[in-house]
């Protein structure tokens, strides 16, 4: 047999899932770079990752002329590696986390298959495709899904490297990249860490030194860049991963405000998903442990906050999925005990309920027609003079500022006629009755450009 039939007669049916779940590719990026980058944070991110481009500074980010240190740098890094390669541009930006959705998907696989079987892997991937808020956010250029993808590679290498100390090293690079992704959340991880270490392989220091340095360089580098240039890093890290926490908080509001926006954001999967974590404990194995010891853990800080925020709860959908497949393929085998109708259950159920979610999805934020705002419009106009630009109204400075290339500053409520009084020319996004109420001369500007109500002008 050639080596090519060995490969196939080994791998075939993870192979076909594979396939199957790529097919599945276009979800994420159908359309992806038809509409404008929404402020704040996609185009908020977007200039970060462009300035490390700009400044050749892979450890101290910047927007705005300003330090930017409220997260990690390794969402801008997938981000400026994308613009180094392809350009810059809407689909440029969003095409990481798309790409790390992706890839979380087929992680997700692999995890499930290794903590189970190739059955509930492949059911809680294709599962994790419909969970709304999962693809939605998969197709922005945020945070939330490569840092998803490194939970759960962690906790999937962290598996293999118990069984064979060959994994160390790729785990050792996984967690730094989950520890560069987003403050303090990675710290939740820990507990299953110890969970998949306990009483597994015994280690010699000499094995673990490579993995260590590793693990110490990429993090470690970062943290003395942070703290050397910014005094404050360290309050930030906290207040930005943990904010407003207080012992003495309104846990009954905060835990109904985190199941509404769970409930919200995984949507059909979420009864199953925590009766599973629940009750999977009374089975006593390890799989399901490591699963619901990660559930409780992260979800633990936001019984102390009201700031949580949908998109902060993504990291729990793949577990949650995968713990209630898992759970229905083990109970379901103890009733039936034939592995393929067991198969044939699980998958239906997982086929059923994501073809529902998934054509909704298609709906609401994937086949939908192209927005471009006109903040993004006039902003790129802006960006052709080389004057300062100051923008008027409501906040829109992360797009002003992806757009016209600039740094950017806001006019704040009657700071108008303060702004003509200077003799600096300049230019201007902001709104004809705003120019009328605070008495402005038409003589004193001249409009550029004008989209919807809003108005690009120069002052002469």
């Amino acid at each position: 047999m050639t080596c090519a039939g060995n490969i196939w007669s080994k791998f075939k049916w993870d192979i076909l899932c594979l396939i199957i779940l790529l097919v599945t590719s276009p979800l994420f990026f159908y359309n992806l770079g038809q509409s404008s980058l929404v402020n704040w944070d996609e185009a908020w991110y977007g200039d970060i990752a462009r300035n490390i481009l700009k400044r050749g500074d892979l450890w101290n980010l910047f927007w705005n002329g300003k330090a930017y240190i409220d997260h990690p740098p390794m969402g801008f890094w997938l981000t400026a590696l994308t613009f180094q390669i392809f350009g810059i541009s809407e689909f440029w930006a969003r095409f990481p986390q798309a790409t790390a959705g992706l890839a979380a998907i087929i992680a997700l696989y692999l995890l499930g298959k290794e903590l189970f079987n190739r059955v509930v892997g492949f059911s809680s991937a294709l599962a994790l495709i419909s969970s709304f808020w999962f693809l939605y956010r998969a197709r922005s250029g945020n945070l939330d899904i490569s840092l998803t993808l490194f939970f759960i590679l962690s906790i999937f290498l962290a598996i293999k490297a118990s069984k064979d100390k060959k994994f160390l090293l790729l785990f050792s690079i996984s967690l730094a990249f989950l520890f560069l992704s987003k403050t303090l959340v990675p710290l939740t991880i820990i507990p299953a860490l110890l969970i998949i270490f306990w009483g597994t392989l015994k280690f010699k220091w000499k094995e673990l030194i490579l993995p260590v340095i590793f693990f110490l360089v990429l993090v470690g580098s970062w943290l003395i860049s942070q703290v050397i240039n910014n005094p404050g890093f360290f309050q930030t890290y906290i207040r930005i991963g943990f904010p407003e926490a207080q012992i003495k908080s309104s846990y009954i509001e905060n835990l109904k405000l985190f199941k509404e926006y769970l409930h919200s954001g995984v949507g059909k999967w979420f009864w199953p998903g925590i009766f599973s974590a629940a009750l999977s404990l009374i089975l006593r194995q390890k799989s399901f442990l490591i699963l619901s010891v990660f559930v409780l853990t992260f979800s633990l800080p936001f019984a102390f906050s009201h700031k949580g925020q949908i998109w902060h709860l993504i990291p729990l959908h793949p577990f949650l999925i995968l713990s209630f497949f898992g759970f229905l393929y083990t109970i379901s085998f103890k009733f039936v005990r034939n592995t393929k109708i067991t198969a044939i259950l699980v998958i239906s159920v997982c086929v059923y309920f994501s073809f529902i979610q998934i054509r909704q999805a298609w709906y609401q934020f994937i086949d939908i027609p192209a927005y471009i705002s006109d903040e993004a419009i006039l902003a790129k106009e802006a960006g052709k003079y080389s004057e300062d630009l100051y923008i008027d109204g409501a906040d829109f400075t992360p797009t002003a500022v992806f757009y016209s290339g600039k740094n950017v500053s806001k006019v704040w409520r009657d700071g108008l006629g303060e702004l003509f009084d200077n003799e600096k020319k300049f230019v201007l996004i902001t709104y004809l009755w705003r120019l009328d109420n605070s008495g402005i001369p038409k003589e004193k500007y001249r409009i550029i450009k004008t989209d919807r109500d809003k108005i690009l002008i120069i002052k002469i």
